[in-house]
């Protein structure tokens, strides 16, 4: 994986927002999150608005906090700390679909006159100039129903102060959540739910879990039927639980190689002392196939055949593999 140059990128932001005309190459949209995918509508502003937007966007990337962070590849079964996640657009379909929607003028709508500030969740700003810049930047709009749950607004002329209802106050939220660069590579900067629900990650896990489920081989040859079933109904929402089994069947040899040998979990089951035991404890053994009799046992079930429990080949210390767990 080739990582973004977060650097160089906001030394191009510098650059361009010192350029006369740069307000020419933004747009603005806001974002819906709907059930079937999302909303986009295009905005318009003035010169004054859009070179405030970058003069933020630039501030905002000269925070040690965002550019001198380090970058990991985007792990769905992970959850990370003070780092950027990675993206690469083209191991995604939906990813890619979502890319293009933003790119395709005839799915702009132009009018939120059906819309009301608290249906808007996020803001998308493109600058975008040919063989110069191409990023896009999404964050949080902040809408009046939300701001107005913590403060009242006004203003002051005179010694005078009146409180005025705002109906359609909004702010932007200054943190940048996701840049997209040359829409090709997302970070992600602690903002993978946001990430999921704007390009349909947690439904394209869900399928692709379902999907596994239904046909391979080895699922069928470990599992009770109904112990899948109970797995089926689960990977819908459940995001961790899918990603989790996508990742432990992708790893073909070593799951191959863990079903083959699934009789050695029955060592762990007999030692209630064993440092794995309450991974599993929900879990029956038995005839050469794992089963549970209740959904709550499920994520114990892909505990089972995670292979987590690794020892290391010098110190012979026994570990549990983060990305597995």
């Amino acid at each position: 994986m080739k990582q973004v140059d977060i650097n160089g990128e906001k030394e191009k932001m510098e650059k361009f927002l010192k350029q006369q005309d740069s307000d020419k190459y933004v747009k603005i949209f806001l974002i819906k999150i709907t059930k079937k995918g999302i909303d986009l509508y295009k905005q318009e502003a003035d010169q004054k608005t859009k070179k405030t937007l970058l003069k933020s966007i630039v501030e905002s990337m000269e925070q040690p906090s965002f550019h001198k962070r380090d970058i990991k590849p985007y792990d769905p079964v992970i959850t990370y700390k003070n780092v950027h996640e990675q993206v690469e657009v083209s191991e995604y379909e939906n990813v890619q679909s979502v890319i293009s929607q933003f790119n395709d003028e005839q799915q702009h709508l132009l009018s939120t006159s059906c819309e009301t500030e608290k249906d808007l969740h996020n803001y998308l700003i493109e600058i975008k100039k040919s063989g110069v810049i191409n990023l896009k930047f999404i964050g949080s709009f902040v809408n009046a129903f939300q701001l107005k749950k913590k403060m009242l607004f006004g203003n002051f002329t005179d010694s005078k102060i009146k409180l005025k209802e705002r109906n359609n106050l909004f702010g932007l939220n200054k943190k940048i959540d996701l840049m997209i660069v040359n829409d090709e590579k997302i970070l992600i900067n602690q903002a993978e739910s946001k990430f999921d629900s704007i390009f349909g990650m947690n439904k394209k896990f869900a399928e692709q879990a379902t999907e596994i489920l239904n046909t391979d081989a080895n699922i069928k040859t470990i599992f009770e039927q109904a112990s899948i079933n109970f797995l089926k109904t689960k990977v819908i929402n459940g995001k961790r639980l899918a990603t989790r089994l996508i990742k432990i069947v992708s790893d073909t040899n070593r799951f191959t190689e863990t079903v083959k040998h699934i009789d050695k979990i029955q060592t762990i089951k007999n030692d209630p002392n064993h440092k794995f035991y309450k991974e599993i404890e929900g879990v029956t053994f038995s005839n050469g196939k794992l089963s549970i009799t209740d959904e709550k046992n499920c994520v114990q079930l892909i505990n089972a055949i995670s292979d987590a429990l690794v020892t290391a080949y010098i110190s012979e210390v026994e570990t549990v593999e983060e990305g597995r767990m």
